[in-house]
């Protein structure tokens, strides 16, 4: 169990790299990423997301892969 910003941190400690902050889809609050490249981020995400008023501070999740597009 963790949640974004716990996963990023120990990826970026491990591997260097970056830290992304952009504005979560459950609110105000920020959700965090991890890339290496700027191109390619790694996001940890619940695994069965439910909503919520406000989302659980640690939760079973996966790493989803996602590539930068020319869209952002």
């Amino acid at each position: 169990m963790s949640n974004c910003y716990l996963f990023a941190l120990l990826r970026w400690w491990r591997c260097g790299g970056y830290v992304v902050l952009r504005q979560s889809h459950w609110g105000w609050w920020p959700h965090a990423l991890w890339s290496a490249d700027l191109i390619t981020f790694e996001d940890y995400t619940p695994i069965a997301p439910r909503r919520r008023r406000f989302p659980p501070l640690l939760f079973r999740g996966t790493v989803r892969v996602v590539r930068r597009s020319n869209n952002l």
